[in-house]
């Protein structure tokens, strides 16, 4: 395979948040979507990009090949090794640059390194067919199965995403954990979770993961001179995400973060 270049804006060493054990995180910029709460506007643009923190400038981005990449992240399989972690691959979205992140989670699957991608699955088949054979476990963002509310909320339709998850469900449903940002007033009632849950069992996905509403997003948008459209919301309370913990159907784990 071709030692492919891409384009990040972050490499997080030492998460854990991100998949099991101890990670190291990779962040592809440019993103199809346009969530109104997206929690890292600076990942959406392909191109490198001015940001302001502080009065200061900098760029955020750059060019990259795999190799490089796979030679800084390769220093930590030590720490992956003896807490069961390993790379996760994230974004923006990672089917937006597929021929990179292909030659990253080759490159990672070589060297015996457990790998995660996060992705909203928007993106085509063929490329997520490509990455699946490389990838121990996706997180796949599930926002909301109404297509209408997609739409607004997100710049586009959900029907890519949900064809690409039935396909990618009837290849490895095993290696599929859904993820759900929850969005309060948007996407959090226990109406459209319990949808999602409905949809999970259909397709033999056991794992889902409830993710709290991240109140730290408004502050990124200064660095960019962009409104954010929320305004203020409140993070879900422990109690309410419970609840939507306890509805989901009998052999559902749900993890709330």
């Amino acid at each position: 395979m071709r030692d492919e270049s891409g384009i990040i804006f972050d490499i997080d060493h030492f998460a854990v948040h991100d998949g099991p054990g101890i990670r190291t995180v990779i962040y592809l910029k440019g993103c199809p979507l346009r969530c109104v709460w997206c929690h890292s506007p600076e990942s959406q643009a392909k191109e490198p990009q001015p940001l302001h923190i502080n009065e200061k400038q900098t760029i955020c981005g750059r060019t990259v090949k795999a190799s490089e990449v796979v030679g800084e992240v390769i220093e930590d399989k030590v720490f992956f090794d003896s807490s069961g972690g390993g790379v996760t691959l994230s974004g923006g979205e990672v089917l937006f640059q597929p021929e990179f992140a292909e030659a990253l989670l080759a490159q990672f699957h070589d060297g015996g390194i457990y790998a995660v991608v996060e992705t909203s699955g928007m993106g085509k088949w063929e490329n997520l067919r490509s990455i699946a054979k490389y990838t121990d476990i996706f997180y796949y963002d599930v926002k909301t199965l109404d297509n209408e509310k997609h739409i607004i909320y997100t710049g586009a339709g959900n029907k890519i995403i949900l064809d690409n998850l039935k396909k990618l469900a009837e290849y490895m449903p095993e290696k599929i954990v859904l993820r759900v940002p929850l969005i309060p007033g948007y996407n959090d009632s226990e109406s459209e979770i319990t949808e999602i849950y409905v949809l999970a069992r259909e397709l033999c996905i056991y794992s889902i993961h409830l993710l709290r509403y991240n109140t730290s997003a408004p502050a990124k948008y200064q660095w960019l001179d962009l409104p954010y459209q929320l305004g203020e919301l409140k993070r879900q309370s422990n109690d309410y995400v419970e609840k939507l913990r306890e509805i989901a159907p009998k052999g559902i784990n749900v993890t709330v973060f």
